[in-house]
């Protein structure tokens, strides 16, 4: 029954990223980073550093998503400040990874929550549509 629920967990994810729009893309990596962090965190809690490594490896990665989809041209300063954060925030996970810190997890995880809450705030006619 477990396994079950698993699968249409799963599924239900895919087919959400399957018809998400570009902001949509970008939300689900925000939730995604979001969720590592805490996979992270409590793997420190419990001493499992095979699996914080993991999550941590899969956040930085997202993180890297996210600073691949800047456009440097078109965001100006926005994008090169949000660029400059992301390498911050992929530095701190790494010194929290080396040093099974989790304050510097909740730091960059207050800074990701900040991040996503101002994107989600974009309204709908200020977002970027596809075939542009």
């Amino acid at each position: 029954m477990v396994s079950t629920s698993i699968k249409k967990y799963r599924n239900a994810n895919a087919e959400s990223v399957v018809g998400a729009d570009p902001h949509q893309l970008i939300s689900i990596i925000f939730k995604h980073i979001l969720s590592n962090i805490a996979i992270a965190n409590g793997a420190i809690s419990r001493n499992e550093i095979e699996n914080k490594g993991k999550a941590l490896t899969k956040a930085i990665a997202l993180v890297g998503e996210l600073q691949d989809s800047l456009d440097m041209e078109k965001g100006g300063e926005i994008s090169a400040n949000l660029f400059d954060l992301y390498d911050y925030i992929v530095r701190t996970l790494v010194q929290a990874n080396l040093e099974n810190d989790t304050a510097k997890l909740e730091e960059v995880r207050e800074l990701i929550v900040t991040i996503k809450e101002g994107w989600d705030a974009i309204p709908p006619e200020k977002r970027v549509k596809p075939t542009e």
